[in-house]
């Protein structure tokens, strides 16, 4: 395997651990609550939307394999059972890294097709990376607003 393909697996991985950590212990409420009425998002929904996009981007643009997708339904997500959510991550995790650690040094340089545009494996990953992150960043600000909303509920 690539060096740098190993370092983006390792931050893959590290990023999944966290979309999970900032689900942990959270009720159903907790799990669909938003920051704001309207045009902000649960913690479910950036964990599922994130899987997704992980999915379309590695499995779909980078693996070729044509994937099943909603977008629009990964924001109408609703909590669940988080042990399910965190099946899917680990199903996710194991198919990116059968892709990944396939490539070559020519296959990161690759440019692949997308509907209106096109980009390079490398970009692709390196997307991913930065999907999760941001949504990251997200979820645990959504999740720290949901444990002082009752201290500050003029704010919120």
């Amino acid at each position: 395997m690539l060096p740098e393909v190993q370092l983006y697996l390792e931050r893959l991985q590290d990023r999944r651990a966290e979309m999970l950590k900032a689900l942990d212990g959270l009720d159903a409420d907790a799990l669909d609550w938003k920051p704001l009425s309207a045009d902000a998002n649960s913690v479910t929904v950036l964990a599922v939307h994130s899987l997704g996009a992980e999915r379309r981007w590695l499995h779909e643009v980078v693996g070729g394999t044509k994937i099943q997708r909603d977008r629009d339904a990964e924001f109408r997500t609703r909590a669940a059972d988080v042990g399910a959510l965190k099946a899917m991550y680990a199903a996710a995790a194991l198919e990116s890294e059968q892709i990944l650690t396939q490539l070559s040094a020519e296959d990161m340089d690759a440019t692949r097709k997308l509907p209106k545009d096109s980009c390079t494996v490398r970009w692709a990953i390196l997307h991913v990376l930065e999907h999760y992150s941001e949504h990251l960043a997200q979820m645990w600000l959504t999740r720290q607003l949901w444990e002082n909303r009752a201290s500050r509920p003029h704010e919120i």
